[in-house]
């Protein structure tokens, strides 16, 4: 099972906890199920979405 949303209404992510980063930051590996991560370009483009 794939922990990326491509298949999920963006409706879903609203009220859970949230981490954004940039490409290439350092992000701690805890893996916390029902948390959004939000990965951005360098410009601030969204790149990925996934939950963990």
């Amino acid at each position: 099972m794939s922990n990326d949303l491509n298949q999920e209404p963006v409706s879903s992510l609203i009220g859970k906890s949230s981490r954004v980063y940039s490409t290439g930051e350092m992000i701690t590996e805890d893996y916390l199920p029902e948390r959004v991560n939000i990965e951005l370009s360098k410009s601030g483009e969204i790149v990925r979405i996934w939950m963990g």
